[in-house]
């Protein structure tokens, strides 16, 4: 697993999330850490899911969270 670069910065919010591959039955192992203000995880997250969401209606790229 390759690390991840630390910022020289102190990020308000991190988090991370990983899974493992699904088993037989089709269950999954996923584990999530989350690191700094839990308000603004939830809008990162509520944002990351609108992205996954309107990646799946359209082909284009989004490069930016939020906006």
């Amino acid at each position: 697993m390759s690390k991840m670069r630390r910022r020289s910065k102190k990020n308000a919010c991190t988090i991370f999330i990983s899974c493992n591959e699904p088993s037989e039955d089709g269950k999954m192992h996923v584990e999530m850490t989350c690191e700094g203000d839990e308000v603004l995880a939830a809008y990162l997250l509520q944002n990351a899911q609108s992205i996954l969401d309107s990646k799946e209606d359209s082909s284009s790229k989004i490069s930016s969270i939020g906006n």
